[in-house]
C-alpha cells in the first residue's frame, strides 16, 4: 500500500518561475547512526512480493555484517503459501508452489549461503521482536496491510524504555507502479532537535507510521467478509512485473547504508515508475519536523 502524499498541491493559476527548483537538502543531511551493539538481529516480515526479492539481499548483507557483530541472527516471518498465480510477480518457481513462503525462501538462501536463517510460517506479532540484551534489531516490513504494520509499529515500543538495545523499522510498500521506503524507530512524536545531538548525526526518527498514519489503516479489500490470498488481491489490483524488485532494491540500500557504510542520509524515498522519478526526504530537522507536522525548534 503506497503512502499518499501529506500535502496536496493547490489548484489555481500557474505562477511563472525563473527556472527549475533544485533541492539541495541532501547536502546538509545528517547520517543516521544506530546504537552500537554487540549482536545484530534482522527480522524480515513478509516473504512474498517485495520480501521474496529482498530476502536475497537480507541474507547477503547479514553475511557481510558477520565481520562487524559478534552474532548475527536472521528471521523470516510469513504465514502464506506459494500459489501458482504468485509466480508471475514474486520470486518463486513452480517447484515451490504449495510451500510456505518463509520456509521456502529461508531453505533456498541457507543452502546457497551456508546461513542459519530461521523461518517462522506464521504472521508476525509485536511480541516476536522483544528486546534482547546488547542487540540491535532491524525490522524489515514487506507487508501490504494495516494489521501487519500495526504489529511492526508496536514492536518498536519496548525498545524506547531500554538503554542497551535499539530497534529500527524499514518499511516498503507499493501500488501498481509506485511505492515508498521509510525508516524510523520512535512510536511517539517528541522533540525533533533531540534526534540530532550534532548537525551531522541523527540518532532517532519517527516511525514510518507517524510519517504516514494511513499505513496502519485497514483497506477496503481487507474486510473480513472472506479470506483473500495475496494472489487474489493481485488479480484485483494488478502490479507491474518490476515494482516489487525495485522497492526491494531500495530497502536493501537503506539497510546497507544503515549497518555497513553508515552513510544513510534520508528517511523516506518515493518511487514512481510511470514517470521514472525518485524523490527522497533528507535527514535534516526541518524535513523531519515537516513530515510529522511539528515545529523544528525545541
Amino acid at each position: 500500500m503506497t503512502a499518499r502524499q501529506r500535502h496536496k498541491p493547490s489548484v489555481g493559476r500557474a505562477v511563472p518561475t525563473a527556472g527549475p527548483m533544485v533541492d539541495l537538502g541532501h547536502l546538509h543531511a545528517a547520517r543516521i547512526l544506530p546504537k552500537r551493539c554487540a549482536a545484530l538481529r534482522l527480522i524480515q516480515v513478509g516473504c512474498g512480493g517485495i520480501g521474496g526479492f529482498l530476502g536475497a539481499s537480507t541474507a547477503r548483507l547479514a553475511r557481510e555484517c558477520q565481520s562487524f557483530y559478534e552474532d548475527v541472527t536472521v528471521q523470516f516471518f510469513d504465514g502464506d503459501t506459494v500459489e501458482q498465480r504468485n509466480i508471475r510477480r514474486q520470486n518463486f518457481c513452480l517447484a515451490e508452489v504449495g510451500q510456505n513462503k518463509a520456509e521456502t525462501l529461508a531453505y533456498r538462501l541457507n543452502a546457497a549461503w551456508g546461513l542459519r536463517i530461521e523461518a517462522y510460517p506464521r504472521h508476525f506479532k509485536a511480541s516476536n521482536a522483544r528486546p534482547a540484551h546488547n542487540t540491535l534489531t532491524v525490522l524489515l516490513g514487506c507487508v501490504d496491510n494495516g494489521r501487519a504494520r500495526r504489529a511492526l509499529h508496536g514492536g518498536l515500543s519496548p525498545y524506547e524504555r531500554e538503554s542497551d538495545t535499539q530497534c529500527w523499522w524499514i518499511d516498503g510498500g507499493n501500488h501498481s507502479v509506485n511505492g515508498q521506503v521509510l525508516i524510523g524507530n520512535l512510536t511517539r512524536i517528541g522533540k525533533v532537535h533531540e534526534s540530532f545531538p550534532v548537525t551531522t548525526i541523527c540518532q532517532s526518527l519517527p516511525s514510518p507510521a507517524l510519517v504516514h498514519p494511513e499505513l496502519l489503516m485497514d483497506r477496503p479489500d481487507e474486510a473480513p467478509r472472506r479470506h483473500q490470498s495475496c494472489a487474489e488481491l493481485a488479480m484485483i489490483d494488478p502490479q507491474s512485473l518490476t515494482i516489487n524488485s525495485i522497492i526491494a532494491a531500495h530497502m536493501a540500500d537503506f539497510l546497507l547504508r544503515l549497518l555497513i557504510t553508515n552513510d544513510l542520509r534520508r528517511f523516506a524515498t518515493y518511487i514512481d515508475m510511470q514517470s521514472g522519478s525518485t524523490r527522497s526526504l533528507p535527514t535534516i530537522p526541518e524535513r523531519v519536523a515537516d513530515a510529522v507536522s511539528l515545529p523544528t525548534a525545541a
